[in-house]
């Protein structure tokens, strides 16, 4: 048994590494904070095209190419779109809606679909009656049995 846990210790082994934290950082340790670039006085850019500029300058350094050498025709960045007018539409009048329901709302409905024999006070009241003993005949009954009835049973029989 020992050895068999021995071997599965083995066989999990290479996979330890999963976790345990890298021992190298994830970039080589090439990137330091002076190659970071950053828009003007260190701000972000302020459009899609400096965006995209500064970007390439980052690649273009990461990869130690001057930006004066050939550079791809991909990495020259694309005339900026003209920018589009945004409408304002209005905003629709907002109707203010009651959805509150009255306290009696079912005395009423059971009320109106009645034969209404009996005025609507003595309905009400007898409705709510109704109402509460069909929720308390919907409590479950106590089933249960005492802990001490089989000793109750044979104390009672002897």
């Amino acid at each position: 048994e020992k050895m068999k846990i021995a071997a599965a210790a083995l066989l999990a082994l290479p996979f330890a590494s999963a976790f345990a934290p890298a021992a190298r950082p994830a970039f080589g340790g090439r990137l330091s904070m002076g190659m970071v670039v950053t828009g003007p006085k260190g701000e972000a850019a302020a459009s899609g095209a400096e965006d995209l500029e500064l970007l390439t300058k980052v690649i273009m350094q990461h990869m130690d190419i001057d930006e004066d050498e050939s550079a791809p025709a991909a990495a020259v960045p694309a005339p900026a779109p003209a920018p589009v007018a945004e409408v304002a539409e209005p905003e629709p009048e907002v109707e203010d809606v009651d959805i509150s329901v009255p306290y009696h709302a079912a005395a009423q409905l059971a009320y109106e679909a009645s034969d209404k024999s009996m005025d609507y006070a003595d309905f009400e009241t007898k409705f709510e009656a109704d109402a509460v003993a069909a929720v308390i005949a919907k409590q479950p009954i106590d089933i249960s049995i005492p802990y001490d009835a089989t000793d109750k049973l044979a104390y009672e029989s002897s």
